[in-house]
């Protein structure tokens, strides 16, 4: 193969007089080469033409048999009992002596030769909801985990929403698809999904077999579910790009939290930057005008919000905790070995009792990552001063930002003490003052329980003084300037 240059001269050479050998050694090429190009019966961009490859009839009985095997085979394949190359080779082994790997190479010319088409769809607004599952990195408390991301989209205006998630557990799914719901300020006619093993108890497609509560959830929001057939990302396609641009709009870089709900507030924030300011390209309409257009297609949501939350019961132990996957929450001491209701949302773990909220938590992400509430112990730290210092509840418990910077800096040897001295002033105090006056004491590079004392008494005495006007202002009299400006002057001027 020559260049565009060479060939052409090759070809002024030739006109020039010169013979073949002359430019082949003027040039520094073949005189082969020079002879194809000479008289302009080939030029550089020319493809050679390979004869048709000759198949082998074994290559062909083995083929023959692969298409066979896909043919009787991929209707029934569902979920992870997918068929591929490696049960295709099975399969035909015992016939035909072939390798694995032969098979692979075989089963990928199969492919090749029957590429897929896709037909561009078109949404009415308000027609439908588009969803899927995706997952990512978080930064939680500076530990990298991967966690599962809901995903939707509606695909008349390309408006989105993301949501993080725990798990892709039922009531967290259903938490999330409500999430759609309320974020886009409505219900579509239709909602594309997955053969999610969450909404569809059996079978795929049209013959999807769907599970009670989501058929509950299904007509408390009227809206109609399609599930999709297996391998058939064409038929819902604007959420199979989603995955990638959410991970660019929402989860890059990285992003950091304390919690997942820390989390899914910057997604949100991410979701509506885009939302508002993106246009899709060649689309004339930005998504923002075409969203506000479509919301106003969409149903109304119900009065009352489907209960999305997992319920389940458990035994509060002689320790102050209930235990839900493998992780404990603590409760009051009033309901040691009682039996309360736990609802678990994506976000929160609530425990009931005889119909009362007793107490509420962040849900853990981790396994075994207990949840103690300090203010749940106090009665029993009251009565058991020596185990101030060991006491888990003090030493790893949840407290507000201000208390954590004390338990962190406090320096004294007796600070669990002073601590439980706090936490028992909040019985008494309002807590805003309260925690206003252990951030003060934090500022001070040295807190300690005396420390927060001296400035509550310090707001309670500022509160408790009267303020008084002791200081007078003689007001000036103009009288006397009015005079001197008004001397000498006409009535005309």
């Amino acid at each position: 193969m020559i260049d565009t240059t060479l060939y052409g001269q090759i070809r002024h050479f030739k006109h020039q007089g010169l013979s073949m050998r002359q430019t082949a050694k003027t040039l520094g090429i073949s005189r082969h080469t020079v002879k194809r190009y000479w008289d302009g019966a080939h030029t550089p961009d020319e493809k050679k033409n390979y004869p048709p490859q000759v198949v082998s009839e074994r290559k062909a009985a083995i083929m023959a048999a692969l298409e066979k095997y896909y043919a009787d085979n991929l209707p029934a394949s569902l979920g992870k009992q997918q068929i591929n190359a490696h049960t295709a080779w099975e399969s035909i082994r015992e016939t035909y002596t072939v390798g694995e790997s032969t098979v692979r190479q075989y089963v990928r010319e199969l492919r090749a030769k029957k590429p897929q088409g896709f037909i561009p769809l078109s949404f009415d607004p308000g027609e439908c909801l588009q969803v899927d599952w995706c997952e990512n990195k978080v930064s939680l408390n500076g530990t990298m985990h991967k966690v599962p991301v809901f995903c939707a989209v509606l695909p008349y205006s390309y408006g989105i929403f993301a949501q993080v998630m725990p798990n892709m557990q039922t009531p967290n799914f259903f938490e999330a698809l409500i999430g759609a719901f309320t974020f886009f300020g409505g219900v579509p006619q239709r909602v594309f999904f997955d053969n999610l093993r969450t909404a569809v108890f059996s079978g795929s497609g049209k013959y999807a077999v769907k599970q009670e509560r989501f058929k509950m959830l299904e007509a408390h929001y009227a809206f109609e579910s399609v599930f999709m057939n297996i391998r058939s990302g064409n038929e819902k396609g604007a959420v199979e790009n989603l995955c990638d641009l959410i991970r660019g709009v929402a989860l890059t870089p990285i992003p950091k939290g304390k919690t997942l709900q820390d989390i899914q507030d910057q997604i949100l924030r991410s979701c509506l930057k885009y939302n508002n300011e993106h246009k899709i390209r060649d689309r004339k309409t930005p998504i923002a005008a075409m969203l506000i257009a479509e919301r106003s297609c969409l149903n109304p949501l119900p009065i009352k919000p489907f209960s999305a939350y997992a319920e389940t019961q458990a035994v509060v132990g002689s320790d102050l905790t209930f235990r839900y996957n493998a992780t404990k929450y603590s409760v009051p001491e009033a309901y040691i070995g009682k039996t309360i209701t736990i609802r678990a949302s994506c976000y929160q773990i609530e425990a009931w009792y005889r119909g009362e909220p007793i107490a509420t938590h962040t849900r853990a992400f981790l396994k075994e990552d207990h949840q103690y509430q300090p203010e749940h112990y106090l009665d029993l730290l009251e009565r058991k001063p020596r185990s101030h210092r060991n006491a888990v509840p003090l030493r790893y418990g949840n407290m507000p930002e201000e208390l954590e910077k004390f338990r962190t800096n406090c320096r004294a040897k007796d600070k669990y003490e002073q601590l439980v001295k706090i936490l028992l002033l909040g019985r008494s105090i309002d807590a805003d003052i309260l925690l206003k006056a252990v951030d003060y004491a934090n500022k001070s590079g040295s807190p300690t329980y005396e420390t927060v004392r001296f400035y509550l008494d310090l707001h309670h005495r500022c509160a408790d003084a009267e303020v008084t006007d002791d200081i007078f202002v003689d007001k000036p009299q103009m009288q006397d300037y009015d005079a001197l400006l008004g001397s000498g002057r006409t009535e005309d001027e």
